[in-house]
């Protein structure tokens, strides 16, 4: 036997020997404490948000079974679609259709009138239904941490029935108090708003761009401003964007005095702003035909937040 084999014979002993004495049914193993440590990071991905008054529950494709709606959807591929006038549609209904542009969720603020929906990529958690003291109604949702409100305000010019307000603009504002009410204002702490649908009201923001737009009532618009918000569509792109009406609901084109009227917006608040990458009102073949309002959609930035555990194993002495 050479040496190295001497010293390794020698090892292999003295470590039976320990095992023998360690592990005796007499003797305790070390007793582990498992320690965790919280940590977190942060990563951050892209929301597409597209909003859509589809007219009376897209009823100019219901008799094709909504294919050239679908198609067109998943073209656009939105992780979120808002949608104003989803008449005559259920839950089960509109979960059924969504799920076929690729948005498994989906939520009403009621299954009546004039409802606003929203379809998502991702679990919605329901705020609120805001029903009481406006005409169609709205719903408050939570989308990976975002707040999103959809709404659709009172169309007419004249005072809806049992109404104290003065006409419709009025109506109109005291529709939107209730909204930021229930809200923006409801929830100082929460920094990350969207809200978005068919306000049927101009900007102050448009002022230059309007027929008669010195003589337009902006209140409706100018509260939600004065309220944080601001107008992606607006703020990004350098030339006045109409959203009515489309080519089926009539547009010739523009003349001198008449651009369009845009009354469907998507605003932010200034955590969303910041982080606002895209903004812009979809004009094209199918939207041009479909609807008698063209859809708006936002793309930002959100910031994902992962807590993780962090482990460490110690020894008693025993």
């Amino acid at each position: 036997m050479n040496k190295f084999s001497k010293i390794l014979y020698a090892a292999m002993a003295l470590a039976m020997a320990v095992c023998n004495f360690s592990c005796s049914d007499d003797e305790e193993l070390p007793t582990g404490e498992l320690e965790l440590n919280s940590g977190s990071s942060v990563t951050t991905e892209t929301l597409k948000v597209l909003s859509y008054n589809v007219l009376e529950g897209m009823k100019l494709d219901k008799a094709n079974d909504y294919n050239n709606f679908v198609t067109w959807v998943s073209e656009q591929a939105p992780d979120i679609m808002a949608i104003e006038e989803t008449n005559g549609f259920t839950k089960e209904k509109l979960t059924a259709l969504s799920a076929r542009w690729g948005h498994p969720y989906a939520e009403m603020c009621k299954e009546s009138g004039y409802p606003v929906s929203i379809t998502s990529k991702y679990p919605i958690e329901v705020v609120s239904r805001i029903l009481d003291g406006v005409w169609h109604g709205g719903i408050h949702v939570k989308i990976k941490g975002i707040n999103i409100l959809v709404l659709h305000l009172y169309p007419f010019s004249y005072t809806p029935s049992g109404s104290n307000a003065a006409n419709g603009d009025a109506y109109r504002l005291e529709e939107i108090q209730t909204y930021l009410d229930n809200t923006i204002r409801k929830y100082p702490d929460e920094k990350y708003w969207l809200m978005m649908g068919d306000f049927n009201s101009f900007s102050p923001l448009d002022k230059n761009d309007l027929s008669g737009g010195n003589t337009i009532n902006y209140q409706v618009h100018q509260t939600i401003l004065d309220n944080g918000y601001r107008d992606p569509v607006r703020e990004m792109n350098i030339n006045f964007v109409r959203s009515c009406p489309t080519i089926y609901g009539g547009w010739t084109g523009p003349t001198e005095s008449y651009k369009g009227s845009r009354i469907d917006f998507i605003y932010a608040s200034g955590e969303a702003m910041r982080n606002m990458l895209n903004a812009q009102i979809l004009m094209d073949n199918f939207t041009d035909n479909y609807s008698d309002h063209y859809p708006v959609t936002v793309t930002c930035r959100i910031y994902n937040e992962k807590t993780y555990l962090r482990k460490r194993l110690t020894y008693k002495s025993t």
